[in-house]
């Protein structure tokens, strides 16, 4: 019997809000909400599917290895895409 269950990543932002990563199960879509600690009920969120989330990660991991700049991941990165 396979069984649902829910993870769960949550990091605080620089707004004074929160960034919560919600998974239903394995391979599954990821919700992405954030939300300011002023207006709680205030709340955007995105959805990724599991193949972009893999994507992103080896973007990121890319953009690291090879040292090259990116305004959002490696600012100060030595070498140009």
């Amino acid at each position: 019997m396979k069984r649902d269950f829910i993870q769960k990543l949550t990091y605080s932002i620089n707004n004074g809000g929160l960034l919560e990563l919600v998974q239903r199960g394995h391979d599954g879509t990821v919700l992405i909400m954030d939300s300011s600690r002023e207006n709680q009920k205030e709340r955007k969120s995105d959805y990724i599917s599991a193949g972009d989330m893999v994507m992103l990660i080896n973007y990121y991991r890319y953009i690291i290895d090879n040292d090259i700049q990116n305004d959002f991941i490696n600012p100060n990165g030595i070498n140009c895409e």
